[in-house]
């Protein structure tokens, strides 16, 4: 069993045919079929052909493909991550799926993570890309977080559309963008004994920016002062509580002092003492002041 690499908890190595359990496991656990399809594997003669056809073969062919993660304190195999060569897409693209009693550990990421090194630093591979079903939003937020930025949708074939993802070419310029939205996104949590800034929007926005609600396909628009009296109220006297906001993915677009964001974003909370949560679309606007990034306007619209 050829091992590809290790991590402070984790370890990567080649499938065998001695895997054709797990392979079964795996590839009929609940989120699999969800988000990646059902492969029709349903039983251990199946399980191995797959194996021997697929992911054997690409290490034969390509040097590389999807590996077993494997926990390294009890050498129990919890996932498969690696990369794809597939001949939909122009490049190489990193995979991983878990078992559903692995989640919320932290593997994904630091498997996914170490994957991408390894594909830079011993594969010398100059890109990877990701793909993810629409829904499947552990996915968005693993990918962002490997450093991965959505770019378009895009057919796989006739009936599989996926999200594609790629690296962003502006590094320096988006990270300022992001962390700019990461503070807009913050002002307005009061969880979790939080008191919300949202006065601090003066210093987000030019000073004549505008924002605009657009749930109802009634434009609601405000400047920052008719904007930020009522949300404070609201923030502060009960009306709404334990609120948070926070991205699930975006594309950004930089051309010289403007830039443009689409935010797919998701919030949750009480009003009035009533639990809610709901995702939405909004559209942030960004222009250079001197050597600063500000927004300009925010113009948004819930799911309905």
């Amino acid at each position: 069993m050829k091992k590809i690499l290790e991590t402070e908890r984790l370890s990567l190595r080649e499938f065998n045919l001695e895997d054709s359990d797990f392979v079964l496991k795996l590839m009929n656990s609940p989120k699999w079929i969800e988000f990646i399809g059902d492969r029709n594997i349903k039983t251990n003669v199946e399980a191995e052909e797959y194996l021997k056809s697929n992911l054997i073969k690409s290490y034969k062919e390509n040097g590389f493909g999807l590996w077993v993660v494997v926990l390294k304190e009890t050498s129990v195999s919890i996932g498969m991550c690696g990369l794809v060569n597939r001949d939909t897409l122009e490049d190489i693209d990193i995979g991983f799926a878990m078992l559903p009693e692995y989640f919320g550990f932290g593997y994904g990421y630091e498997i996914a993570n170490a994957t991408m090194k390894y594909a830079k630093n011993t594969l010398r591979l100059d890109k990877i890309v990701g793909i993810t079903n629409p829904n499947n939003i552990a996915s968005i937020k693993l990918l962002n977080k490997i450093g991965l930025r959505f770019v378009k949708t895009i057919e796989l074939s006739e009936k599989d559309t996926v999200l594609f993802f790629s690296t962003p070419t502006n590094t320096k310029e988006e990270n300022e963008l992001n962390k700019l939205t990461t503070r807009f996104f913050s002002l307005f949590t009061n969880a979790e004994g939080r008191i919300p800034n949202v006065e601090e929007i003066e210093n987000i926005f030019i000073s004549n920016g505008i924002i605009i609600s657009n749930t109802h396909g009634v434009p609601e628009i405000y400047d920052l002062n008719e904007f930020i009296a009522p949300r404070k109220k609201m923030l502060s006297d009960g009306t709404l509580t334990d609120f948070r906001e926070s991205e699930i993915l975006h594309r950004t677009e930089i051309y010289g002092n403007v830039a443009q964001r689409f935010s797919f974003y998701k919030k949750s909370g009480k009003l009035n003492g009533v639990y809610f949560e709901s995702r939405g679309m909004k559209t942030i606007q960004f222009i250079k002041e001197g050597l600063d990034w500000k927004m300009s306007s925010v113009a948004w619209s819930d799911e309905k």
